[in-house]
């Protein structure tokens, strides 16, 4: 499922919902957090792809080792109509030991501020056609295809200009640990059918 408002890149699309599936092979609920990421207005660097980098790449270090029970996420690097760096972020939580996701917002929000002076937009605010922020278990069809729907406006070319050239360099993912083997095994689990390009 793609959101059909945009251009969808077929290959980091694939990424994208790849590197989910990875996450449901490891964990067996996963609550999604959609966030944008802004620099200040008047912050001189917010046009500057190495600094953006950086400090992009010290908050997602940052979350990682939170106690938040953050267990991946997705993002990429986009440019306004003024040429001004901003981020859109999916947040991966484990969904067994966390279920409500402002006290993640929060804490994101303070890391980043705290960092560049900017701020988050907290998306999970908004009111989508197609919710793709609800809980994730490993067999629930309708909320993965959601999520993918979600996880396309991510890999949309508009506002990405400056990565034309190789469009995975605006694109930042958590490594994933491989699946624990402990437990019952999941079989027929969402990821098995669900991942090819036509999604």
């Amino acid at each position: 499922m793609k959101n059909k408002n945009f251009t969808i890149h077929t290959q980091l699309n694939q990424q994208l919902i790849t590197h989910l599936n990875k996450l449901q092979d490891r964990y067996s609920k996963i609550l999604p957090i959609r966030i944008d990421i802004h620099y200040a207005k008047d912050d001189k660097f917010n046009t500057n792809i190495h600094i953006a980098k950086q400090e992009i790449t010290c908050l997602l270090f940052q979350a990682m080792q939170f106690e938040l029970d953050i267990v991946g996420y997705a993002v990429v690097m986009e440019f306004n109509q003024n040429k001004h760096i901003h981020f859109h972020a999916i947040f991966y939580v484990n969904g067994q030991k966390r279920q409500k996701y402002y006290p993640v917002y929060v804490e994101l929000e303070r890391a980043w501020h705290e960092l560049t002076n900017g701020y988050l937009y907290d998306c999970q605010r908004n009111n989508y056609c197609i919710n793709g922020l609800k809980m994730i278990n490993h067999h629930d069809h309708e909320a993965f295809r959601s999520a993918c729907y979600m996880l396309s406006y991510l890999a949309k070319t508009e506002q990405k200009e400056a990565f034309k050239k190789r469009y995975s360099d605006c694109l930042f993912l958590s490594e994933v640990p491989p699946p624990s083997h402990r437990g019952k095994p999941r079989t027929l689990g969402v990821s098995k059918f669900l991942i090819p390009l036509s999604i």
